[in-house]
């Protein structure tokens, strides 16, 4: 059987990651088929994994296995990615192309951050939030090579009587029964950068996502946004009103018309940034110092503070490693 157009589906790379998974082979009605699978397909041949293993903690153990190509081509989005926070603005963009398995939103509380759980229509069923719990953890960590991070988890279901395999996958709080589904963790994992971060790659694996969504590669629009930050990087007076008055629109339509396309003005800012730094760093003739000022920084400390961020060197080890080529 396979989704029709407009049935909840989840994509066969997404389905694989059950299909893949050790304790799950050999499920009666596997499908071999590249075609999506129906939702309410999988998540029977979910249920029957978990009766036929016994294992209360296989949901947990599927999404501690999942991998970017569980994700197909947005996996390679989201692997050559800048940071996190990147990854987390694409990973909502393009996942329709995954199929209907919920989404998520992104809420900044403070020094707090908390990636939430959207489900399609009602709740998600208890297997579905553990999958997607551990699958984002395990993510993170992969992408960023930090498997020191640690996360909350707040879970709908309720609490199950062993929690020894949540304690030692999460590391942090743990809540049953809570009202909405979420990871929380430390804002500042959203600035780590992806340790295969490639800009060149990106916007090609970008276009072909795009593709797949009947999009551009980039649209006029983030176009022009990016020419307006450019043009005034030098001046330190780029700011979201600043490229909307140049865009003549208001602030809250280019933050709508930007969040629809799945980033955020900081967003857009950094990858201008990024992308002139190291075009700067390759000219030998452009001083550190130079680079900053051009980019918009006060301080040549902060620049650099802000491109090992974004690409795990200092500019100075990346102009480098450049040159040396």
């Amino acid at each position: 059987m396979t989704a029709t157009k407009h049935e909840p589906a989840v994509s066969a790379e997404y389905a694989s990651s059950l299909f893949e998974f050790p304790g799950a082979r050999g499920l009666p009605g596997r499908s071999r088929s590249d075609a999506p699978i129906p939702l309410d397909e999988w998540l029977a041949l979910l249920e029957s994994a978990m009766r036929e293993t016994g294992d209360p903690d296989l949901a947990l153990k599927i999404g501690e296995s999942f991998k970017v190509k569980h994700l197909g081509r947005v996996g390679y989005v989201l692997m050559t990615c800048s940071t996190l926070g990147e990854v987390v603005a694409q990973a909502r963009r393009y996942n329709r192309l995954v199929g209907g398995v919920g989404g998520t939103r992104l809420v900044r509380r403070g020094k707090s951050a908390e990636l939430q759980q959207e489900w399609t229509s009602g709740t998600p069923p208890p297997a579905i939030e553990r999958i997607f719990a551990a699958a984002t953890a395990s993510l993170a960590r992969w992408l960023s090579d930090r498997p020191d991070l640690r996360f909350g988890v707040w879970f709908r279901c309720a609490r199950p009587a062993d929690l020894t395999y949540h304690e030692r996958l999460f590391g942090g709080e743990l809540r049953f029964g809570a009202r909405e589904m979420k990871l929380v963790f430390p804002a500042w994992y959203l600035d780590l950068p992806v340790a295969l971060a490639n800009p060149e790659i990106h916007s090609l694996v970008v276009a072909q996502a795009d593709a797949l969504l009947g999009g551009p590669a980039e649209s006029e629009f983030l176009a022009t946004v990016k020419a307006a930050i450019t043009r005034d990087l030098a001046t330190n007076r780029v700011s979201l009103a600043s490229v909307a008055r140049a865009l003549a629109t208001s602030t809250r339509t280019l933050h709508r018309r930007l969040e629809e396309r799945g980033r955020s003005f900081r967003d857009v800012m950094n990858e201008v940034r990024r992308a002139r730094a190291e075009a700067y760093l390759r000219s030998p003739a452009i001083s550190l110092a130079e680079v900053a000022f051009l980019l918009g920084y006060s301080e040549q400390s902060t620049f650099q503070h802000a491109f090992k961020r974004w690409s795990g060197e200092t500019p100075g080890d990346f102009r480098a490693r450049n040159l040396n080529r």
